[in-house]
């Protein structure tokens, strides 16, 4: 009996061997496959307030049409949510969106904890209403410049000739389609304002004479049709940025900004990911400035007669 006791004290110890030794090997296998699908985030998850991590997308290339503008494909989707969950060890919720205006107001609601912009939502997410930090670069077309164009045929000379006259903008968020174009047309009442997706748009309201005048970015293709600018806009345009809110600015992201780092290559080519090159918030501060000025006018509302009127910041 004391032998059998000890048979079956033997095998009891073997089983419960063999089973901490499964689990370690279960444990090592998924450290293994973490890291070979992406960098393995070590430190402590990066979550906002509600326990998920709330993540915008914009393309941050502004005014494309839907021919240029890359499409939100559902498995691209699928992959960088998955390298943001590993990324932040949270739950991710993301959002991609293509309406800048739509995109502004999670920005102004705090309803996104990380966010990926176009150069003007960037410009509006810094705003001290907004509280967000610029981490990192999302490279973007260097050449963009804000122009107002009218028909080379066009009666209209200067930008001061445009005092009751129809202007085409893009959305409200845009740095080139909207809020430049506003900046520089202050003072002027306009018998119109009509708003429209993409810059494609815009210069076919020019070309069927719906407009007199449409906001520009000098980085598009050459127009299709005989146009002249009446002004180009001097500041220089930054690049958009992966941004993060304020609440999470104070925890450790250092862990969750290293794995995107890593995993850039995995991103999407358009997204434009500049690994470890922080935005230059010199660059920054005067559309910093310009956005929040326009931001504290009245707003023009579509089709309607506007009088661009508030107070300028000089920058």
């Amino acid at each position: 009996m004391a032998w059998l006791g000890f048979v079956n004290g033997q095998h009891k110890g073997i089983t419960t061997w063999l089973a901490l030794m499964g689990k370690a090997c279960l444990l090592m296998l998924s450290l293994l496959l973490a890291s070979c699908s992406g960098t393995l985030n070590t430190g402590k998850a990066l979550c906002g307030p509600n326990g998920a991590l709330r993540v915008g997308l914009i393309d941050p290339r502004e005014g494309l049409d839907a021919s240029s503008q890359q499409p939100f494909a559902n498995q691209d989707i699928e992959n960088f949510q998955t390298m943001l969950a590993q990324a932040s060890q949270c739950e991710v919720r993301l959002e991609p969106l293509r309406s800048t205006d739509r995109a502004r107001e999670r920005l102004a609601d705090q309803e996104w904890d990380v966010a990926f912009l176009p150069p003007g939502l960037t410009a509006f997410a810094l705003q001290q209403s907004a509280g967000y930090s610029p981490l990192r670069v999302l490279s973007v077309n260097q050449t963009s410049r804000a122009s107002i164009l009218v028909l080379a045929s066009s009666r209209f000379q200067r930008l001061a000739d445009l005092n009751g006259a129809r202007i085409g903008l893009l959305r409200r968020g845009s740095l080139t389609g909207f809020y430049l174009p506003l900046y520089n047309l202050h003072g002027l009442s306009l018998n119109q304002v009509t708003f429209a997706l993409n810059y494609t748009a815009l210069l076919n309201m020019l070309k069927d004479g719906k407009v007199d005048a449409i906001a520009w970015d000098n980085s598009q293709a050459p127009a299709s049709v005989p146009v002249r600018s009446l002004t180009t806009d001097t500041h220089k345009i930054p690049m958009g940025a992966l941004v993060l809110s304020g609440a999470l600015a104070k925890a450790n992201y250092l862990p969750f900004l290293k794995s995107l780092d890593d995993s850039s290559g995995q991103m999407p080519a358009w997204l434009g990911y500049a690994a470890t090159i922080l935005p230059n918030q010199q660059e920054l501060q005067p559309l910093k400035a310009i956005v929040e000025s326009v931001e504290s006018w009245e707003m023009p509302l579509d089709k309607q007669p506007h009088r661009v009127f508030g107070r300028k910041v000089g920058v």
